[in-house]
C-alpha cells in the first residue's frame, strides 16, 4: 500500500535510509524539523531522490503562510494567511491577483529550490464561528463560494509553477468544535446542508491530491472519521 512518511531531523539516519530502501515509501514529508537552511533542505531531499533514483521523487511541504509555515527559519510569511488573502479579494480583486501570483510564485520558487515539488495547499475549510480555532485564518472566508474560486486560482498558479497541490481537508473541516490532532470531532448537519456548503469547496478541483479530514459526519457514517469511512 502507498504511504508518505516524516523524517526525524535534517539528515537522514543510518536507519531511515534503510527503511526507506526497504519499505518504499510513496513520498516523504518534510516539516519545520528538516529544514536549517535552504542549502541543507535541499542536500536532504538530494539524498532522498537518490535512494530512489528518481529526480521526481514526490516530496511534500505544509508551505501555507500564516501559523502553517515551516519554512519560517528562511521565510517570513506570518501575515500571509487564508485569511488575508480572502479579505484582499473581496476590498480589491485586482490587487489580490497581483499579490497572489506573486506570493504563489515566490513560495514556489523557494519550494523548488529546497527540491520540493508537492505543496499541500489550497485549505478550502469555511471559517465558521464558533468552530475550533485549528483552521481560524487558514480559511478565505466563510463564504463556500470565495473558498471555491479562490481554491482555483491557488491551484491554477501553483499548477503553473510546477508545484503539484493537495487539497484540504475533504470534504470539509469547517464546522468540527474541536481540533482533529487531538480529540475526533463529530458533525451532525444534515447531507442536504453540507452539499450546499461545507462539501461544495472541494467540487470540480483540478489537484491530483486531496488531504482528509478525521471528522466523523453521523448522517452519512455513524461510526468511522471520513479518512476511513468507505
Amino acid at each position: 500500500r502507498s504511504f508518505i512518511t516524516g523524517i526525524k531531523s535534517t539528515t537522514l539516519s543510518f536507519k531511515e535510509k534503510k527503511f526507506l530502501q526497504q519499505y518504499k515509501p510513496w513520498g516523504i514529508i518534510l516539516f519545520s524539523r528538516n529544514i536549517k537552511s535552504l542549502k541543507q533542505a535541499k542536500k536532504l531531499t538530494n539524498q532522498i531522490k537518490k535512494i530512489f533514483k528518481d529526480d521526481n521523487y514526490p516530496i511534500l511541504i505544509d508551505q501555507e503562510g500564516g501559523r502553517v509555515n515551516r519554512l519560517k527559519k528562511v521565510f517570513n510569511a506570518s501575515l500571509l494567511t487564508g485569511e488575508f488573502f480572502g479579505k484582499l479579494y473581496l476590498e480589491d480583486k485586482k490587487k489580490f491577483y497581483n499579490y497572489y501570483k506573486i506570493f504563489i510564485k515566490q513560495t514556489s520558487l523557494l519550494l523548488k529550490s529546497i527540491g520540493v515539488n508537492i505543496n499541500t495547499l489550497p485549505v478550502l475549510d469555511l471559517r465558521l464561528k464558533g468552530s475550533s480555532s485549528i483552521i481560524g485564518d487558514r480559511s478565505f472566508s466563510k463564504d463556500a463560494k470565495i473558498v471555491s474560486k479562490i481554491g482555483d486560482i491557488c491551484i491554477k498558479n501553483f499548477h503553473s509553477n510546477n508545484i503539484g497541490t493537495v487539497i484540504k481537508h475533504i470534504p470539509g473541516h469547517g464546522l468540527a468544535k474541536v481540533d482533529s490532532h487531538k480529540l475526533t470531532p463529530t458533525v451532525n448537519k444534515n447531507l442536504k446542508y453540507l452539499i450546499k456548503n461545507d462539501f461544495s469547496t472541494f467540487k470540480k478541483k483540478s489537484s491530483l491530491f486531496a488531504m482528509t479530514a478525521h471528522i466523523i459526519y453521523t448522517n452519512i457514517d455513524k461510526t468511522n472519521t471520513a479518512t476511513h469511512s468507505k
